[in-house]
């Protein structure tokens, strides 16, 4: 297989990364179309590349890493920009850290010791949801709407934290949660 074509996968998820400080630029100028149009690139840009990962096998220890990483930096830039705009409840993006700091916390040490951290179902539907969310901020879904689906997906965030935990219990061992 082609050298390049091997790291098509990594090679978006950087271009990922890459994307947020030029979101974070547009957003901050009120540039909300051209922001609105980069996150979904950027959004595209992640089914893209775990789709093309999975079918050609190209599955790689920094893209298990820097994936969901690159996922986290748009989510969070995304929420901490429309909560500044008064677009969401300010408090989200400050739950939503604390759980990605607690996940981030935790997965390093998994990951010290040799421990599965892959993604779950529970997680990639709770991101899937915040896509949402974000998106219905973006297309100026009333607030009251934006808000009911941000507090889903914090009790979501709950729940695959809990989920996470447990998982991190069990491999370590201590088992609080069975």
């Amino acid at each position: 297989m082609n050298r390049i074509i091997k790291h098509i996968p990594n090679i978006l998820t950087v271009l990922r990364m890459a994307a947020v400080p030029v979101f974070f630029v547009l957003m901050r100028d009120n540039l909300i179309t051209a922001a609105t149009w980069v996150f979904l690139l950027a959004e595209f840009t992640d089914v893209l590349d775990g789709i093309i990962a999975r079918k050609f096998n190209l599955i790689t220890p920094f893209g298990k890493i820097a994936d969901p990483v690159a996922d986290k930096m748009m989510q969070l830039t995304a929420l901490f920009m429309l909560s500044r705009m008064d677009m969401i409840p300010r408090i989200i993006p400050f739950l939503v850290l604390f759980k990605e700091l607690f996940l981030l916390i935790s997965g390093l040490y998994l990951i010290r010791k040799k421990f599965d951290m892959s993604s779950k179902w529970f997680g990639k539907l709770t991101s899937v949801l915040f896509f949402v969310a974000i998106m219905m901020a973006f297309l100026g879904v009333p607030r009251e709407i934006t808000d009911v689906m941000l507090w889903i997906c914090v009790g979501m965030a709950v729940f695959a934290s809990i989920m996470y935990a447990r998982n991190y219990f069990n491999q370590v061992g201590k088992k609080p949660f069975s």
